[in-house]
């Protein structure tokens, strides 16, 4: 199983729960998908609890999917990336979106198309952990 740490506004949530949901070997990873559903606070009282917890299931992830779309400004999804880019997780951008820049170069960055051909990536890789099972 991938854990994929989606790094989108929180209007695609949606989006990232029905493809998790429906393809098999993929696991959504992201705390922020489970705090949209259940109507969490988004407010600066609680800001610095999720971007720890944002922070720790990035480390966690076999990879970070970064997706914008039309008009979003995806600055979370920025500092997600780094996150990732400085722990040595891959990085796959869909897309061309503006707010992508030159970061989008980055060796540890993938760039693909469209969400399928993201998808297919993904699935290309190995899990970063392997459970260990111990006979009995």
């Amino acid at each position: 199983m991938l854990r994929v740490y989606t790094a989108s506004k929180l209007k695609h949530a949606p989006k990232w729960r029905d493809l998790c949901a429906s393809t098999p070997g993929i696991q959504a990873h992201a705390r922020w998908l489970k705090h949209n559903v259940i109507g969490t606070p988004d407010s600066p009282e609680h800001a610095a609890e999720f971007w720890l917890q944002d922070e720790q299931d990035v480390r966690d992830a076999d990879a970070v999917l970064v997706y914008g779309e039309g008009d979003d400004k995806i600055r979370g999804a920025l500092v997600e990336a780094g996150m990732a880019i400085a722990c040595g997780i891959p990085v796959v951008v869909v897309g061309s979106h503006p707010d992508y820049g030159t970061w989008q170069f980055h060796p540890g960055v993938t760039q693909m198309p469209d969400i399928e051909s993201a998808v297919a990536f993904i699935r290309s890789l190995e899990p970063r952990y392997r459970r260990i099972s111990r006979a009995a």
